[in-house]
């Protein structure tokens, strides 16, 4: 059987042609009544025209003459599927799978099937796996943040050794830079380094009313002597109790790391280049309300070839921000600072990562008023970058009422991560 006569009955059936597509396939299998692309091109134009249970006949006696035909697996576990022949459609996705380990649409048909069955745990998994092997895979990463959410709200809990971290000592001093304009919000954000940083080499530097973030942060790395500086906003939370372990791992594979960031700079936000260049996972939670928002921009927690990081937390080995101070003179304020320090340090050939799996939680998602307007234009100027419109671009996240669910969905999402590159 000719690719050329299956190409032709595809782009029928793309094109809603099915009488034409039916007489083709009809033709094809009378001409040659023992080939298994013929009756693959039954199968196919039977689903298409609702009749599933003809498709069935058509794609097993497909699969019966090539069992290794992984596209007769796939229409097998379509029409199945819709005939609510759950458990034979698993097992036709599940072929798939085993034949063809890349296809990312398998693996979302079988979380489709097995979530229907619920098999949550089995669904994260398929879902996670489709999301990795295709980030633009826009519906595998919201069944796969939805079936993890569900997990993550089980009264029982469910994350396993199998799902948590063993990270070693840190060897790592640190200077941890805070500034604010807010004394309470200053206290609660240095109390919380005190505990993490807690029997680690540490020293907190907190800076009241800076005149901008450039020249407070470039203050902080003269002063200090540590291996390792951080800066960050002065309304995070931290919800990973081995947090130092976590950062110094990191550290121990990049120069500098953040929690969001991008693999190419489009415009003055992370977000301007838009999926799939995204990466990095954070908590939202504003003071005072119920709701923890575990939001997610990539499936990995660890990811490296980045450009630009989001300044709401900034981790580098001292040299870095020594070799790359933060400019004051353009960034004299609070905006844009962060890109435009992480995209020279970039440039400059040093290794920038996130590590989504610091579980950092931060109180805002941010503002874009006309103050940031006015460095945005300043950003597009130095940098060089023709003026664009941003690219969509949106976390996938789950809303939890307690910050352990938060956290258990991030436990799960990461070791999700680490089953499939041990797969």
């Amino acid at each position: 059987m000719s690719d050329a006569l299956l190409s032709r009955v595809r782009d029928l059936l793309a094109r809603g042609a099915l009488d034409e597509a039916n007489v083709l396939a009809s033709d094809a299998l009378a001409a040659a009544p023992r080939d298994p692309v013929a009756w693959y091109m039954r199968g196919i134009v039977e689903n298409r025209r609702g009749d599933y249970r003809a498709a069935v006949k058509a794609l097993r006696m497909a699969i019966d003459l090539d069992p290794s035909a992984g596209l007769s697996w796939l229409s097998l576990g379509n029409a199945l599927a819709r005939l609510d022949d759950l458990p034979g459609a698993t097992r036709a996705y599940q072929a798939v799978v085993s034949r063809e380990p890349g296809w990312a649409d398998a693996r979302y048909n079988l979380g489709v099937v097995q979530r229907r069955q619920g098999d949550l745990d089995g669904a994260a998994r398929a879902f996670h796996a489709a999301w990795s092997l295709d980030p633009m895979m826009f519906d595998a990463a919201r069944q796969c943040v939805s079936t993890i959410g569900e997990l993550a709200r089980r009264p029982d809990g469910f994350v396993s050794s199998a799902f948590t971290r063993a990270a070693a000592a840190p060897d790592y001093s640190f200077t941890l830079g805070v500034c604010s304009i807010d004394e309470a919000r200053l206290e609660r954000t240095t109390a919380r380094y005190r505990r993490l940083f807690a029997g680690t080499r540490h020293e907190i530097v907190a800076v009241r009313n800076p005149a901008s973030l450039a020249l407070a942060y470039n203050d902080i790395v003269q002063g200090s002597d540590a291996d390792i500086v951080v800066v960050s906003h002065d309304d995070i939370d931290v919800l990973a109790d081995d947090f130092v372990a976590r950062l110094s791992d990191a550290l121990d594979s990049f120069d500098g790391v953040g929690v969001v960031g991008t693999t190419k700079l489009a415009g003055p936000a992370i977000g301007w280049s838009g999926h799939p260049n995204l990466r990095g996972w954070i908590v939202h939670h504003v003071p005072g309300e119920d709701e923890w928002s575990a939001d997610a921009l990539h499936p990995s927690a660890r990811e490296g070839i980045i450009v630009a990081l989001d300044g709401v937390f900034l981790a580098a080995h001292r040299k870095v921000f020594v070799d790359v101070p933060f400019e004051a003179t353009t960034f004299d304020g609070f905006h844009l600072y962060d890109l435009d320090w992480s995209y020279r340090a970039s440039d400059r050939g040093y290794r920038l990562g996130v590590a989504g799996d610091l579980l950092l939680v931060h109180a805002s998602r941010g503002k874009y008023g006309s103050e940031w307007e006015r460095y945005a234009e300043r950003f597009w100027r130095k940098h060089g970058l023709t003026e664009c419109a941003p690219k969509a671009s949106s976390f996938f996240g789950a809303r939890f009422g307690a910050a352990e669910q938060a956290r258990q969905f991030f436990l799960l999402l990461a070791g999700l991560g680490r089953e499939l590159a041990l797969s």
